[in-house]
């Protein structure tokens, strides 16, 4: 067990000779001090010693080593900070209490900062400066018209010259004749101006008398001669117009005048006035223009057109009863008054007939009669709907004839202005001018059930204008529900056939989208729900036996797809609509037999559609490319077929037997799909023109193809399998002429087909490379010989053998270290400062208080 602390300091005290026996010589380890400089300085060490807390010891991270002293291993932070405080009261503190307290006293006498003059320089220089003073002033002293005085003398306000140093005749003054004095002002000088050279290299000379007034009368001459200069072009100017009044009267009043008839110059002055002054009457009586009437609001027009219908319909019920009022029979629809010989009934509004109103029984004018309505929907329904035309219009475009897309010809074209009605079609007898929106699709066949298409699409405007969201809170949900009955109703009509051969049908399609872009959610919801028909109808198909009938595919489902087309957005990565949509479409593609014509047209339309899809995303479709080369397989014979050739157990081959040179080739409509004429049996002309059709969209929907996907690493992989079957029908043309008079109106396509599938695919592949191993630097192998130094130092920083870069990096770190040490002072003065400040502040606040008490006791006593 050590010692305690007390006996070791006894130790150390008798050991040094502070305590003990002074004159036994028998402990040779005792050493005495000699003199008092050496006890206090012993003293000190001992003191050190035995307070471990003035001692800091930094830890070394591998302990001794050689008996390396390390710099500032120990240290003694305590007296450090003692030390740097008394520096810090020395220094700072005096400059604290100094500041702002010290005054000083500038020599601004002559030469007095300058090192290289001598005081006898000096000297002389500053008593020539002072002889010219007193000769100037002495010289101007009493000169009344110089106002160059002595600095002295000069009269001041508050620091600022009180003379008249620059006035409004100055040279960066501007004025004219009609100027007066009152702008006269005394100008102060600004020392922190900037001027021209002759400021900085002195102080400005002052004009006198005569040559300002000089400088007055060059600048007013100037400025008149300007005037004068300024008022001769105006007269010309003028008089160039007066020998042009003529000509502008007559482009202004389309006929010349009546005074021009002689020349202006037999003309006198007096009577150009006269003319002048009797034009000047006639303007003054002109007519003014009316300012147009403001642009009315979507709500504004709704609410107008819904007024009208509903006043029409009073109308028309009353003339039903026989009720006609005299306002209503006074006039007639041509604007001339009745005659005895008119029936009464024949005089309608011209309101009526702009919404379509007929005339009785007469069906002479139901023309004109639409046309009129055609307007009024056409406002009513704003600019939304003229951007569905655009969208309908330019989506659906063909690549190679410029025709429509084939599958939406009779529902996606732009219609004419004027309607083309069908022979069958009755007259507008009947139509009322307000309806109920249904809620239910019982209820809205009861309304236009028993009219044809014309009438129906009059009828869904009036129900929509006289529904208009902004009339009632209630008939946006009225809306809602009237758009999915809306899309039921279309689609049930694409099923007759007779429906879709008429323009009109696209009409309703454009009801579709303005719902649609109304109403997103609960159309999307609509169209979900007819996908989930459709997908039911498919996989029945897909399950039923070959000879059993089934009720897919319809012309409405195709008119589906391409709605969903048309109306929502298919670049997205994941659509509610679009994706099951297409989702459903390569279901068809990859899963449904194809036994009839019509079945390959539906195949056929859905690939066209594909490529409308993936216009904008080219997205890979595997079932859309497959399609195309079963499809184009199914028209190779047999025989033609090399061996070894990959063939698929599910394809129909397509018999066309004759000469088809007469045959035109034409675009695929939705009724297509509902051809049952199986594929081997093709004889009537009709069959075997919808035959080559088809191979012509796949080949067409084929080039789509191979534009849209290019850039693509498998470009060659893709397209190989069709251009194979592309060359298998070129050789079976080339040799056979009965198989080329069979196929003559797609040969052609055939043709081209094949040089752009050979074209595209060299180019695409003309970059590729086979796979290779990477080619890299090679890896040394791992060496484990330690880096050794001869004349290894623990204390030496860098081996660098560049010496140059050496000393860099040595002056780098010793920057490095003094900014640290720098900093570290400065954060320390700072602490200093704010704590000197604080110790002031309450030195002060203590005898403030103490001054307060003070006086409270004083106050108290004499109380």
């Amino acid at each position: 067990m050590g010692k305690s602390q007390l006996k070791q300091l006894k130790e150390r005290l008798k050991t040094s000779g502070f305590t003990g026996q002074t004159n036994v010589k028998k402990n040779p380890k005792r050493v005495p001090a000699a003199t008092r400089a050496d006890k206090d300085e012993l003293l000190m060490s001992i003191r050190a010693e035995f307070n471990p807390f003035e001692i800091k010891t930094t830890r070394q991270k591998h302990g001794d080593i050689l008996g390396r002293k390390v710099q500032g291993a120990v240290g003694k932070p305590g007296l450090s900070k003692q030390i740097g405080e008394e520096n810090r009261r020395r220094t700072l503190k005096k400059e604290l209490e100094r500041k702002n307290k010290v005054g000083s006293v500038i020599d601004r006498r002559f030469g007095e900062n300058d090192p290289t003059m001598t005081p006898e320089e000096r000297m002389l220089e500053r008593f020539t400066r002072e002889r010219l003073a007193r000769s100037s002033r002495s010289s101007v002293l009493f000169n009344l018209e110089d106002d160059d005085m002595y600095e002295a003398d000069t009269l001041t306000h508050y620091g600022q010259s009180l003379s008249l140093d620059q006035d409004d005749f100055g040279a960066n003054n501007q004025f004219s004749d009609n100027d007066d004095d009152s702008g006269l002002k005394r100008s102060t000088s600004d020392p922190d101006s900037t001027g021209d050279r002759s400021d900085i290299e002195g102080p400005e000379r002052k004009k006198s008398k005569n040559e300002v007034m000089k400088e007055i009368i060059a600048k007013s001459k100037m400025y008149k001669h300007e005037r004068q200069k300024a008022k001769d072009e105006d007269l010309e100017e003028i008089e160039n117009l007066d020998s042009e009044v003529n000509d502008l009267r007559a482009l202004l009043f389309k006929s010349p005048a009546s005074a021009s008839t002689q020349p202006d110059s037999m003309r006198s002055d007096a009577d150009r006035d006269t003319e002048y002054d009797e034009h000047v009457r006639e303007m003054a009586f002109d007519r003014r223009a009316k300012p147009s009437d403001r642009t009315k609001t979507e709500e504004e027009i709704a609410e107008e057109n819904a007024e009208k219908l509903k006043e029409l319909e009073a109308q028309r019920l009353r003339r039903m009863r026989g009720e006609v009022s005299d306002e209503e029979d006074d006039g007639t629809k041509d604007g001339r008054a009745p005659q005895a010989d008119d029936l009464g009934d024949d005089f309608l509004s011209d309101d009526a007939a702009g919404f379509g109103f007929g005339k009785g029984l007469d069906g002479s004018d139901s023309e004109s009669e639409l046309e009129a309505e055609e307007i009024e929907a056409s406002e009513v329904e704003g600019s939304d709907e003229e951007e569905a035309d655009n969208v309908d219009g330019d989506d659906f475009k063909s690549s190679d004839d410029g025709q429509p897309f084939p599958m939406a010809q009779a529902i996606l074209v732009k219609s004419p202005t004027k309607k083309s009605q069908s022979d069958n079609s009755e007259p507008n007898t009947g139509l009322a001018f307000t309806y109920d929106c249904p809620s239910s699709y019982k209820e809205l066949q009861s309304i236009v059930g028993e009219h044809n298409l014309e009438n129906q699409i009059m009828i869904i405007e009036r129900i929509l204008t006289l529904h208009h969201p902004s009339l009632h809170k209630d008939n946006k949900g009225k809306l809602m529900k009237f758009g999915p009955l809306l899309l039921e109703h279309v689609l049930n009509l694409a099923d007759e056939s007779k429906q879709l051969n008429n323009e009109s049908f696209n009409k309703l399609i454009q009801k579709i989208h303005d719902l649609a872009k109304s109403y997103p959610e609960s159309m999307a919801e609509a169209f979900r729900e007819q996908l989930t028909i459709v997908r039911r109808r498919l996989q029945a198909a897909i399950v039923a036996d070959s000879g059993q009938p089934t009720d897919y595919p319809l012309p409405s489902d195709m008119l589906l797809f391409a709605v969903i087309g048309v109306i929502f957005s298919t670049s997205d990565h994941f659509h509610l609509v679009v994706t099951p949509a297409m989702l459903l479409m390569g279901q068809h593609l990859a899963q449904f037999a194809v036994k009839t014509a019509g079945d390959l047209a539906a195949g056929s339309l859905l690939t066209r559609l594909f490529t409308k899809y993936q216009s904008l995303s080219k997205r890979y479709v595997p079932e859309a490319i497959n399609h195309i080369n079963l499809s184009i397989l199914s028209y190779v014979k047999q025989s033609a077929i090399p061996e070894g050739f990959p063939l698929s157990q599910n394809v129909t081959k397509v018999v066309i037997e004759g000469n088809n040179n007469s045959i035109l080739v034409r675009n695929l409509q939705l009724t297509d799909v509902m051809c049952d004429t199986p594929l081997t049996s093709l004889s009537t002309p009709a069959e075997r023109q919808l035959a080559l059709s088809i191979l012509k969209s796949d080949l067409s929907s084929l080039k789509t193809f191979l534009s849209l996907w290019k850039g693509k690493d498998a470009y060659k992989e893709i397209f190989e399998p069709s251009l194979d079957l592309i060359e298998i029908l070129e050789t079976e043309l080339g040799k056979s002429s009965k198989r080329a008079a069979t196929l003559a109106p797609i040969s052609q396509a055939i043709k081209e087909t094949g040089d752009l599938l050979r074209k595209l695919i060299k180019l695409q592949t003309a970059n590729r490379r086979p796979l290779a191993l990477q080619h890299h630097k090679p890896i040394p192998i791992p060496t484990y010989a330690p880096k050794f130094e001869a004349n290894y130092s623990v204390d030496k920083k860098s081996y660098d053998p560049n010496v140059q870069r050496q000393e860099i990096s040595k002056l780098k770190a010793q920057v490095k270290k003094e900014r640290k040490g720098a900093l570290r002072e400065l954060r320390k003065d700072n602490a200093f400062i704010a704590r000197e400040k604080l110790a002031a502040k309450k030195k002060k606040d203590k005898e403030y208080h103490e001054m307060l008490a003070k006086l409270e006791r004083s106050v108290a006593s004499q109380g």
